[in-house]
């Protein structure tokens, strides 16, 4: 008895855990899906029914897990906040854990970490679009304003957090104040990506790397050798 009760127990977990993963599944596609719709489209242009179309599903599958599309732009945030998190720890830990890396001179590990963090515009192509139209979409759509500029500044201070750890592995600081450094670079970065895209080419990392030698300079301690 028990042993039957144990597999029809693992059974039940398992159908769980495919029904779960198939959701996950589901939830991404409408993701990947509302991204494209919404770079060609726009936010307000993009009904649930194109972006539902597009995935290869119905309404009921988005209204499953999706309340809104608000709610999916909240989750097309996090999901890209949590990216960037993630890539700027790579490049961290890369020059950390890099000893000839970190033997360059910082203009180097700068250009390396831009080159890194900034991608292939070409590929990104949709991505980008689809995030600036969010910013756009929070700023004209009142709902939304709030919660949005809340979580930009939560994942703003991880990234405040992040990039000091970074500054460090090169052996600079910045000469203003870090929120100050992080806000400047993201208004640079976003230009550039989008000029990239204007002309079918790679980011041009110069004038952000010009940006950097203005706003940074040698450490003044010794942790980082």
């Amino acid at each position: 008895m028990w042993r039957q009760g144990g597999e029809q127990m693992t059974s039940a977990s398992g159908l769980v855990t495919g029904r779960s993963a198939r959701r996950a599944q589901t939830r991404e596609r409408l993701m990947n899906s509302a991204v494209e719709v919404f770079a060609e489209r726009g936010i307000f242009g993009a009904s649930v029914e194109e972006i539902s179309e597009h995935a290869g599903f119905t309404r009921g599958a988005f209204y499953s897990n999706f309340a809104d599309k608000d709610d999916l732009v909240m989750a097309l945030l996090r999901s890209y906040a949590e990216r960037d998190v993630r890539t700027v720890e790579e490049i961290t830990d890369l020059i950390r854990d890099n000893a000839g890396l970190r033997g360059n001179p910082p203009g180097v590990l700068i250009n390396r970490a831009l080159t890194r963090l900034l991608g292939d515009a070409s590929n990104e192509r949709s991505s980008i679009l689809a995030r600036h139209e969010m910013d756009l979409y929070a700023a004209r759509h009142s709902a939304l304003r709030r919660p949005y500029r809340e979580y930009s500044e939560q994942l703003k201070q991880r990234i405040v957090a992040l990039l000091d750890g970074t500054m460090q592995a090169i052996g600079l600081e910045f000469s203003v104040d870090v929120p100050t450094a992080v806000h400047l670079l993201h208004a640079a970065t976003n230009r550039m990506q989008m000029e990239a895209l204007l002309r079918d080419a790679a980011p041009d990392t110069g004038p952000i790397e010009t940006l950097l030698t203005q706003i940074t300079r040698p450490r003044t301690d010794t942790e980082h050798t």
